[in-house]
């Protein structure tokens, strides 16, 4: 059990990953007078997701990898690390090194597969020498072709096309100001993202019926809207999100003492990924290692 908190917790770490992919100047940005010395003006904020989403998209295929540090708590449950990350759909690679809930766990995508670092304690349960797990996302198998369905879904969505289809079809913005981060001028968004639309943009029709119903009931009644915050920089480009789900999960049933805060920063845009899968010898298939 301990070992599904984790991975869903770094699953979901990674879905959030992408809310910041950004991209290079879109037009809004490239018809902004440019300061002394080069550097780029900061353009006026947009005053709606379509906007910024708009400007941004110009760009998407010129900045498609970043580092982010992830912050994130859920009550006294805890996950924090780093992900670099290069996003070209079949292509994408990543390295992620993440603590969740007090453990280490380490991941590598490369050539459509996932690579799971074992913990000494995992390796002592699992009864193995290997220091790696491994689960290929392309698998046919129905076990392997589930669990990699699931996580393909979260490196998917750290994909810049498909996160700027979220704040596009799930969010708006509530008010924006010009202000500075770290000494770097950005436009400062608060934006009030639909919980229930991301539901449905997420997992689309994968949930069976019976689950979707169960899930539906759930929500039934709740208020679905989660505060956000967005810092973008004079390229369009991201270096700072943060999100704020308290209210929904209290909602849901949460302890009233329980926080459900990520915040996520962004740097490295566009800098080269190297990725490289761990040596055969020490590689597991993962799902026989768990028992199926």
């Amino acid at each position: 059990m301990r070992r599904v908190f984790q991975l869903t917790a770094v699953a979901a770490a990674l879905t959030l990953v992408v809310t910041g992919c950004g991209t290079r100047p879109g037009p809004a940005a490239e018809t902004a007078e440019h300061k002394g010395g080069g550097e780029l003006a900061l353009a006026s904020p947009f005053t709606d997701a379509l906007g910024l989403v708009e400007a941004a998209k110009q760009g998407t295929q010129k900045a498609k990898s970043s580092t982010t540090i992830i912050d994130g708590r859920l009550g006294a449950k805890a996950v924090t690390g780093t992900v670099k990350a290069f996003y070209d759909g079949p292509a994408t690679k990543l390295e992620a090194n993440l603590t969740a809930d007090g453990e280490t766990v380490g991941m590598r995508l490369v050539d459509r597969v996932l690579f799971i670092k074992l913990s000494g304690d995992q390796r002592a349960e699992f009864k193995t020498a290997k220091t790696w797990g491994k689960v290929p996302l392309d698998s046919e198998e129905p076990r392997r072709k589930a669990f990699g369905k699931a996580m393909q879904r979260s490196f998917e969505m750290g994909d810049p096309a498909k996160q700027l289809e979220m704040v596009e079809k799930t969010g708006r913005i509530i008010k924006s100001e010009q202000t500075q981060l770290n000494g770097v001028p950005v436009n400062h968004y608060f934006v009030e993202f639909d919980m229930r639309k991301q539901f449905d943009l997420f997992l689309g029709d994968d949930l069976p019926a019976d689950e979707r119903a169960d899930v539906e009931k759930r929500l039934e009644g709740k208020d679905l809207r989660v505060p956000a915050e967005l810092w973008i920089n004079a390229e369009q480009l991201p270096v700072k999100m943060t999100m704020d789900m308290t209210s929904l999960m209290k909602g849901m049933g949460a302890p009233e003492t329980a926080d459900a805060k990520s915040t996520y920063t962004y740097s490295d845009w566009g800098a080269a990924v190297d990725v490289s899968p761990p040596p055969d010898g020490e590689v597991a298939d993962y799902i026989e290692l768990m028992g199926g």
